[in-house]
């Protein structure tokens, strides 16, 4: 951070140095050779070095995740990094075990995949001292994982409604404004909030951010998504990749709604109505033809919107490759992944809940 940065800052919390809040940044990471190294890069100097530290919670990688990291700490021997281990390799374990041992006053939860804009975290900082709000987050740019086709259509079909409906931290937008959201991806939030909370639910794998998100919002406290910086995320590269990343997270909401029914919003109900109405409409056909029209109809239609939302993200980004038939694939590998998975959550967490009573 420059001294003009620094100076701002201190004019923005209207105190000297000393009342500057000091920060810990904490990254969960397990075998992330390829970008925690450029995550370390962007948040190096985001902050006043004698306030600030960064802690990575190493799920024990078995690539050169390590040797990255240490590479970097002997390049910046001024920089406060510490390497924490998280032999359980679950994210929720992971942030608790690094907050834990965060110094900090102030909380970021940033990710191995993730490369913050400059003034990332004294952004978030300076909101949440001045608005009172119990978490701050900035919204994500999805970037291509790797320079392909496939890659560049991930990207888009994530970052796009008609892929992740109306999450707005993922949604492109013009707006410099500030808004009240359900959920932010990389947190900002003081460490006496995460102590009020009782930390982050490590009976959930995935989904402990909206979780934790929830639960603050719960306590009435607000989730505060601020427009003026943002975050780089690089998407998952294959289709394979895409698909297992949104099993897992169909699963785990499943998992979550069952513990807070009430967090559910209309747009995790469509992807698993859509995958019901395909097997509904399969099995009816044995019995009733017309069925299957029925059913060839929804996907036709379907595809056609997967392509036409391709066609429009090609003339926008003049990205051409995204259309004709990898969008409307991406798209259905998102939606039919995550919308069976989180059925199948349902139905496993409701017998583990009826086991777990008897």
């Amino acid at each position: 951070m420059s001294l003009n940065a620094v100076s701002t800052f201190r004019l923005a919390v209207n105190g000297t140095q000393s009342d500057i809040p000091s920060v810990t940044v904490v990254i969960p990471c397990y075998n992330e050779e390829r970008f925690i190294g450029r995550a370390l890069e962007r948040l190096a100097l985001q902050y006043e070095l004698s306030r600030y530290e960064i802690i990575v919670v190493d799920g024990l990688s078995t690539d050169r995740t390590r040797e990255v990291i240490d590479c970097f700490k002997a390049d910046h021997p001024s920089l406060n990094l510490r390497v924490l281990m998280n032999p359980s390799r679950a994210i929720p374990a992971a942030l608790n075990i690094g907050i834990r041992a965060a110094t900090g006053k102030v909380i970021a939860r940033m990710d191995a995949h993730a490369a913050p804009s400059p003034n990332y975290i004294r952004r978030c900082v300076e909101v949440l001292t001045g608005t009172g709000a119990g978490i701050v987050g900035m919204p994500c740019r999805v970037t291509p994982g790797a320079n392909t086709v496939i890659a560049r259509a991930i990207a888009a079909a994530v970052s796009h409604p008609f892929g992740i409906g109306d999450a707005k931290y993922r949604l492109q937008t013009s707006e410099t404004n500030q808004q009240s959201v359900d959920t932010v991806a990389f947190a900002c939030f003081h460490k006496s909030l995460w102590v009020a909370m009782a930390g982050y639910d490590e009976s959930l794998l995935t989904n402990e951010d909206y979780d934790f998100n929830y639960r603050v919002k719960l306590s009435g406290k607000e989730v505060l998504l601020d427009q003026s910086e943002y975050t780089n995320y690089y998407a998952r590269s294959t289709i394979g990749g895409l698909a297992k990343q949104y099993a897992r997270y169909g699963s785990w909401k499943a998992r979550m709604v069952l513990k807070h029914p009430a967090s559910i919003k209309i747009r995790h109900l469509i992807a698993p109505l859509f995958v019901l109405s395909l097997v509904v409409l399969l099995v009816v056909g044995i019995l009733f033809p017309i069925a299957w029209w029925l059913l060839l109809f929804e996907l036709g239609l379907y595809l056609l919107l997967g392509l036409v939302f391709g066609v429009t993200l090609a003339q926008k980004t003049r990205n051409g490759v995204l259309s004709p038939l990898v969008m409307p694939i991406t798209f259905l590998t998102i939606h039919s992944v995550w919308g069976a998975s989180f059925i199948l959550g349902l139905f496993i967490g409701r017998k583990s809940s009826s086991e777990t009573t008897v």
